[in-house]
């Protein structure tokens, strides 16, 4: 995929930001605390955030349909824009399914432990790093 002409550049920027924040405080996190519920979430959003900024990159915004938590779909749409994340369709669904139990009580109250926290986090850098690897993100960090 190749990046065009800059548009949308401090949009872009801020969701790279926030990606990178999440992903970043999820592996302090997870070295410092036991919170491992909101490990699984950062883990999540900084995924979707990331997959968001190639939406908004590929399209030029998002629309109300892809303001959606659901990594599986946006991986989709990053697909029609020349990125494919089919090898990592179990880790995006494994951290998809962290979200909701990971930030709500339900009947069934679901907690995650240190080896599922440690596995969302090695999905998200996984997948970020592939996707680090074929865009240079680096222009939207140049003044």
């Amino acid at each position: 995929m190749q990046n065009k002409k800059i548009k949308n550049k401090k949009l872009i920027l801020g969701w790279l930001r926030k990606a990178e924040d999440d992903l970043a405080f999820a592996e302090s996190s997870f070295k410092e605390t036991e919170f491992y519920d909101h490990i699984c979430f950062l883990a999540e959003q900084a995924v979707e955030k990331y997959l968001k900024v190639i939406i908004i990159i590929s399209k030029g915004r998002l629309s109300k349909k892809e303001r959606t938590h659901n990594l599986i779909y946006l991986s989709s749409l990053c697909k029609e824009a020349d990125l494919d994340l089919s090898d990592f369709e179990r880790n995006l669904r494994e951290l998809s399914g962290a979200y909701i139990p990971a930030r709500y009580p339900s009947d069934s109250y679901v907690t995650f432990n240190s080896e599922e926290a440690k596995q969302c986090l090695n999905s998200a850098q996984e997948i970020i790093n592939f996707i680090k690897n074929k865009i240079d993100f680096s222009i939207y960090y140049r003044n």
